[in-house]
């Protein structure tokens, strides 16, 4: 697996060949580009227009080793320790999810239905996970005081860290939504946001494995025998949470876009409403007090 020279044209050809039993080619090509940048400082455009520069010997090995990730699986974003959410760089571990694009859409909503409120109010982010939902809407709700809650130590450690980056002040707590200790202490909010664990057990199979073989399964999988575990916990502690006329946001597993709805319709809540996402799949669901 040696890397035939220190030309990034050819560590991109490179990349073709150790990872073409995997992946499309195009996706080869976006794989060698990102790491190239992320490792050398080498963009794109210089794969192009400079092809012949060299990079050094101490970026060639953790080409190398990334190489040797991606042959096995590991998501690219691990690789690289980084992802991209709402125009943020924002740093990822195997201690959280890497954020998608359908939480962008989810973001973007609350932000539509929520930029217009005077002064400022208060946002929690329950399984906050990476901080990008929390961060994404401090940023663009500046005016706006947001905590955020996890139960993973490591996830917390990511979403602080990026926090800093980002340069936005979040209020970070440690703890599992459903402990009533925990409950007791979370602040009275104008908004609550969640994207809690909703794939079910039975579904492992029908995902792609390097999610399932390396991203946490605390953040992705409930029992089958309970597959609203987090709605209701969280729906239920929302109706103290919430101020009056508060709105709870979710985003939710596609195939219980009802099911969401009617919980929360017998929890008490009004206005209870079904989004789809870009691919007109049922992902969010928002609430209201």
């Amino acid at each position: 697996m040696k890397i035939p020279s220190n030309r990034i044209d050819d560590i991109a050809r490179w990349f073709r060949t150790q990872l073409a039993e995997r992946y499309e080619q195009n996706e080869i090509d976006l794989m060698a580009a990102y790491c190239l940048e992320a490792f050398a400082g080498y963009t794109r455009n210089d794969l192009v227009l400079r092809p012949e520069s060299r990079v050094q010997e101490s970026e060639l090995l953790k080409l190398h080793f990334a190489v040797k990730d991606l042959k096995r699986g590991r998501p690219l974003q691990y690789v690289l320790g980084q992802a991209w959410f709402f125009g943020l760089t924002l740093q990822v571990t195997p201690d959280v999810l890497i954020p998608r694009p359908e939480t962008e859409e989810l973001v973007q909503l609350i932000i539509d239905e929520q930029g217009g409120t005077p002064g400022s109010f208060s946002i929690l982010d329950i399984g906050t996970g990476s901080g990008c939902i929390a961060i994404a809407l401090k940023k663009k709700l500046p005016r706006c005081h947001v905590y955020a809650l996890d139960v993973s130590h490591g996830a917390l450690q990511v979403a602080k860290a990026n926090a800093q980056t980002c340069g936005t002040e979040i209020h970070f707590t440690e703890g599992d939504v459903r402990d009533a200790a925990v409950q007791e202490h979370l602040p009275r909010c104008q908004v609550i946001v969640s994207n809690p664990p909703y794939v079910l057990q039975s579904e492992i199979g029908t995902m792609a494995q390097h999610v399932t073989e390396h991203e946490p399964h605390t953040a992705l999988f409930v029992p089958d025998s309970d597959e609203l575990l987090y709605y209701r916990v969280i729906g239920q502690l929302a109706l103290s949470k919430l101020k009056p006329g508060g709105t709870l946001y979710f985003e939710i597993n596609e195939k219980l876009g009802l099911e969401t709805c009617i919980l929360l319709q017998q929890l008490g809540y009004t206005n209870v409403r079904l989004r789809q996402d870009i691919q007109g799949k049922d992902r969010m669901v928002a609430a209201s007090r």
